[in-house]
């Protein structure tokens, strides 16, 4: 586990940008088997999570915009507007090859993989909810999660600690790819199902979802 660092487009946090990720510094954990095919060459398995909170001021800068282009309010008024803003989190499943070099007191590894992604998307949420009016505005995303092809590659240095036990220093980067899909609404206060006032519009966004990822863990050997 450790630390993930957003790159590229990810980490933009241009309010006028749509492929802007808005992430900022995050966590990274993964669960790695390996099979030896050879004494170099090993068959891996990965679970590999990761988490990124996204910069506030960004993503609520660039949800405001779209609500000042239908709307025109006071400073007073503008303190009726609520921002949510949730992480970036996903999880995959990767498989792939790793290959050793293998020296007296450590092994320095290289390992590539590939395969799904399972994308928990960002909420980034703007309501303006004003206590004189018989309605509320609200700019969400209408898809919760959705799937991507995702792959992996890195370098570690692992030294023996114990016969069964070597401690791994990592060093890797990801990339998957997300859509979001957003809807801007007016929705009518004191009804039982919300009903839609007016439908504003809507639109889907598509980011990449790139990291550099720095871990420090274990791993165990069972023969």
């Amino acid at each position: 586990m450790g630390g993930a660092w957003p790159l590229s487009t990810f980490k933009d946090n241009n309010p006028d940008n749509t492929k802007a990720g808005h992430a900022r510094q995050g966590f990274n954990m993964t669960l790695e088997s390996n099979y030896a095919l050879q004494d170099n060459l090993a068959l891996t398995g990965m679970l590999n999570f990761g988490n990124n909170p996204v910069n506030r001021d960004g993503v609520g800068t660039r949800l405001e915009n779209m609500f000042n282009e239908n709307y025109s309010i006071t400073p007073t008024e503008r303190d009726n507007l609520k921002l949510n803003a949730n992480s970036w989190l996903w999880g995959s499943i990767l498989t792939g090859l790793r290959y050793s070099i293998n020296f007296n007191t450590f092994s320095w590894d290289f390992q590539a993989l590939g395969g799904v992604n399972v994308n928990f998307l960002p909420n980034q949420q703007l309501i303006y909810d004003n206590p004189n009016n018989d309605w509320y505005y609200i700019n969400q995303a209408t898809n919760r999660n959705n799937l991507a092809f995702a792959w992996k590659a890195g370098t570690a240095l692992r030294f023996a600690v114990s016969p069964r036990t070597n401690l791994q220093l990592g060093l890797s980067y990801f990339q998957s790819s997300a859509k979001i899909s957003r809807e801007e609404k007016e929705v009518e206060k004191g009804t039982i199902t919300n009903s839609t006032r007016t439908f504003i519009g809507k639109e889907d966004n598509c980011y990449t979802l790139s990291t550099l990822n720095a871990t420090i863990g274990f791993v165990y050997y069972l023969e």
